[in-house]
C-alpha cells in the first residue's frame, strides 16, 4: 500500500507545479492588458502659438515664449495684433537682459502702428526703461520726458481722428504717471536723489499714485546718507590704522596698526644694530605695505559712500515696484479671449 501511495505522489507534485505555471501564465497577460490603458490625463494645447507662449512665459521659459511668438507672426496677423505680440517679445527680452534685442523689437512697434496708438506709447515706455538699463541716460531721459509732454496731445488727435486703439485721457495720466517714475528709478539708478525726488513730485494731479509718490519723496528727502570724506581717511592713515577707524572697518585698522608697527619695530630694531642692508630691506617692504594702508582707507572711504547710496537705491526700488502694476506682460494685452483654453483628454 504504501509503495502505491508513493507512486502516486510524483504526479500529485506535477500536478500542483502545472496549476501554478498556469496561473501564472493566466495572470501576466492580465498586467499587459491593464498597463497600457493606464495612461493617464494627457494636456493637449490649443493649436495656438500665442496661448503656448503665453505658458511657456507662466512657466519661466522665455526663449521658448518668443518662438511661439515668433511662429505666430510669420502667419501675417494685422498690424495691431502683430505689434501686441512684438511688444510681448520686446518685454521678454528685456526680461532676459537681451535689451539690444529689445530695443529692436520696440522699434519694429512703432513703426507698425500710428502714433496716436496705445501700443505705441508703450513702446516708448518700455524703450525708456531698456536705455536707462543699458545705460543710455540721455536717451531714457529724453525718451521719458517726451511722453510726458506728448501724450495729451496725442490723445486729442486720435479722439479727432477716431483711430482704432488710439489712447484716451485717461491712458495718458497712467503713462504719464509710469514716464515720471520711470524717471524716478532712471536718476536712483545714477544717484541723483534730488532729481529722482523732483520726478516722483511732477506726477499728474489726476494720478493714482501721487499721494504715494509724494510720499515716498518726503521719506527719500528726510533720510540723512552717511558719508566718509576719502581725503580726511587718507590724511588719517598716517598714523597706521587710524584711517580704518574712521570709515568703521576696525578690523581692518587694528591689522593696519599691528602689522605697520612691527616692520617699524623691525627697521629701529636694525638700525640699532647696525644691519643696514636688512634695514634697508624692511623699510622697502614696509613703504609697500604702508602705501597700502593709505590707498586702502581711501578706497573704503569710497566704498563706505557708495554702500550708503545703494541702500537708498534699493530701497528706492522696492517702493516703486510695489507703486507699479506687476501683472504680467501676457495679461495686459490679451489679443484674444485672456483665458487659457485647454482640453484634457483621458484614456484607459
Amino acid at each position: 500500500m504504501r509503495r502505491i501511495l508513493r507512486s502516486l505522489a510524483p504526479p500529485r507534485f506535477l500536478l500542483w507545479l502545472a496549476c501554478c505555471l498556469l496561473l501564472l501564465g493566466s495572470a501576466a497577460p492580465a498586467s499587459a492588458q491593464i498597463t497600457p490603458r493606464s495612461e493617464g490625463a494627457q494636456l493637449q494645447l490649443v493649436d495656438d502659438p500665442l496661448y503656448r507662449g503665453d505658458l511657456f512665459y507662466y512657466r519661466g521659459d522665455y526663449y521658448r515664449a518668443i518662438t511661439q511668438y515668433e511662429l505666430y507672426l510669420m502667419r501675417n496677423p494685422q498690424p495691431a495684433q502683430a505689434a501686441a505680440v512684438r511688444l510681448k517679445i520686446a518685454w521678454l527680452y528685456s526680461q532676459s537682459d537681451k535689451l539690444a534685442a529689445s530695443a529692436n523689437e520696440l522699434k519694429k512697434v512703432r513703426e507698425l502702428v500710428p502714433a496716436t496708438s496705445r501700443l505705441a506709447l508703450w513702446a516708448r515706455i518700455y524703450y525708456g526703461e531698456v536705455a536707462s538699463r543699458a545705460n543710455q541716460g540721455r536717451v531714457a531721459v529724453r525718451t521719458y520726458n517726451e511722453l510726458f509732454d506728448d501724450c495729451d496731445g496725442l490723445a486729442e488727435e486720435g479722439a479727432r481722428a477716431k483711430l482704432a486703439d488710439a489712447v484716451g485721457p485717461g491712458d495718458c495720466v497712467y503713462l504719464k504717471s509710469y514716464a515720471k517714475l520711470g524717471l524716478a528709478r532712471h536718476f536712483a539708478s545714477i544717484h541723483e536723489f534730488d532729481a529722482s525726488m523732483k520726478a516722483l513730485r511732477s506726477l499728474p494731479e489726476k494720478s493714482p499714485l501721487k499721494v504715494k509718490a509724494e510720499a515716498l519723496a518726503d521719506h527719500v528727502e528726510a533720510i540723512r546718507i552717511p558719508r566718509k570724506r576719502p581725503v580726511l581717511a587718507g590724511a588719517l592713515s598716517i598714523v597706521p590704522g587710524l584711517g580704518h577707524f574712521y570709515i568703521e572697518e576696525y578690523g581692518a585698522g587694528i591689522w593696519a596698526m599691528a602689522f605697520n608697527g612691527a616692520f617699524i619695530y623691525a627697521i629701529v630694531d636694525s638700525l640699532a644694530s647696525r644691519k643696514y642692508g636688512q634695514a634697508t630691506l624692511i623699510t622697502l617692504v614696509e613703504t609697500i605695505w604702508y602705501t597700502g594702508t593709505i590707498f586702502g582707507a581711501v578706497a573704503g572711504a569710497h566704498r563706505f559712500n557708495r554702500d550708503a547710496r545703494r541702500i537708498v537705491q534699493d530701497g528706492i526700488n522696492k517702493d516703486l515696484d510695489t507703486m507699479q502694476d506687476q501683472s504680467p506682460w501676457p495679461a495686459r494685452f490679451p489679443i484674444q479671449d485672456p483665458a487659457l483654453q485647454l482640453q484634457w483628454e483621458w484614456r484607459f
